[in-house]
């Protein structure tokens, strides 16, 4: 039986290798970690940032008719 499971491990293996890497680490990106970045958050916030915790949006474009009233 051990004969047989080495077998399979190493076709196992062979087919998926493992890497043994931590899933997060110090070369992650800010995102996967949860760092906060700063001017990411400044772009998205625009002129709330530091006033309010709702991000910017700026008014709906109004239309008018391209022909003018009647």
């Amino acid at each position: 039986m051990d004969c047989l499971n080495q077998k399979l491990r190493r076709e196992v293996d062979r087919v998926n290798p493992s890497i043994n890497l931590p899933p997060i680490d110090a070369r992650s990106p800010d995102n996967k970690v949860g760092v906060v970045n700063i001017p990411g958050v400044q772009q998205q916030y625009g002129g709330n940032f530091g006033i309010s915790v709702a991000p910017y949006r700026p008014a709906p474009p109004v239309f008018s008719a391209p022909i003018g009233r009647r």
